[in-house]
């Protein structure tokens, strides 16, 4: 098997066969006459160029769509123009839904999955299944649509441990400075999903508590010694809550240098999140990454196993 490490887009494993190479035609009717096949899989050149014929399609429908409601261009019935300008949105619409739930299947996931994409690292994660190459083996969700080859059955059964909710709060929040372990990739995004919520609602009660001390200055008016009192539990709720953001910064980064070694890179390349514009987005990929199985040299995890789900 292959299992050496890739840095963003893994190769294919020679010894596997590699999925079939599919004709443009066979692409387009893929993509426009099988919207509904969802029950299949299909191939990361597939997928691709349809996203790039769906978006030629989608200017033109715009162009058709702007030429529609333009009085100055069109005269004529521009009911019967937009209905054709919304009939081509939705058809491209279903058409890239079906590829994206036939590209899931072909990389090992339910198409499910496909509402990941609306949340922020969920369109992340759909766009690194996306460029990843197919599984080489069966799927239980079928085969290709214009293709017979047979694939070998799936490989061994997956040994990563799978964490209770209450050992990954323990190690997110409490285990911020244990650097030299591994952290599995449930761990790490469960643990960064439950703080970024605490956070939020962290930011939101101070808002609301700025709100409940200040808003009654403006219709009635205190003495020295109750705006005195209010500024002081004022400056303690924010001491604290910049003590909570220093502490949850550093959670993460604990959490995260031990996905990076889970899957078998340094915690160095945490450094990657600080170039602007794509820096979070490569660092998301290496944390995307699963389990290595070989042995790394962070090779243990900080819950024991006696206490795993699995």
């Amino acid at each position: 098997m292959n299992e050496r490490v890739y840095y963003f887009v893994k190769s294919y494993d020679e010894d596997l066969p590699k999925p079939p190479a599919e004709s443009f035609s066979q692409i387009l009717n893929e993509t426009y006459l099988h919207p509904f096949d969802w029950s299949a899989r299909t191939t990361r050149k597939s997928y691709w160029w349809s996203v790039l014929t769906n978006f030629i399609i989608a200017i033109l429908a715009i162009v058709v769509g702007f030429y529609a409601f333009n009085e100055g261009l069109n005269p004529g019935i521009r009911v019967i123009d937009a209905v054709v300008a919304i009939a081509i949105y939705v058809w491209v619409f279903l058409a890239g839904l079906g590829q994206m739930i036939r590209r899931l299947h072909d990389v090992g996931y339910s198409g499910y999955w496909y509402w990941a994409t609306f949340t922020g690292y969920g369109t992340m994660f759909m766009f690194y299944l996306a460029l990843q190459p197919s599984v080489q083996h069966k799927v239980k969700w079928g085969k290709y649509l214009f293709s017979d080859q047979d694939y070998p059955e799936g490989g061994a059964k997956s040994n990563v441990p799978i964490p209770t909710i209450g050992q990954i709060l323990k190690e997110h929040f409490f285990d911020c400075f244990k650097w030299d372990a591994r952290s599995t990739r449930t761990s790490f995004w469960v643990g960064t999903a439950i703080s970024q919520v605490i956070m939020t609602i962290g930011v939101f009660a101070c808002y609301l508590l700025a709100f409940m001390l200040l808003a009654p200055f403006s219709v009635i008016e205190f003495d020295s010694g109750d705006a005195k009192v209010i500024g002081v539990i004022f400056i303690t709720f924010i001491i604290f809550f910049i003590a909570a953001a220093i502490w949850a910064f550093l959670a993460q980064l604990g959490h995260t240098v031990r996905r990076l070694h889970d899957a078998g890179f340094n915690g160095g390349w945490w450094w990657l999140g600080v170039i602007p514009y794509v820096g979070q987005l490569l660092l998301a990929f290496l944390l995307f990454h699963p389990t290595v199985q070989n042995e790394v040299k962070w090779d243990k995890y900080l819950f024991e196993p006696e206490d795993r789900i699995r």
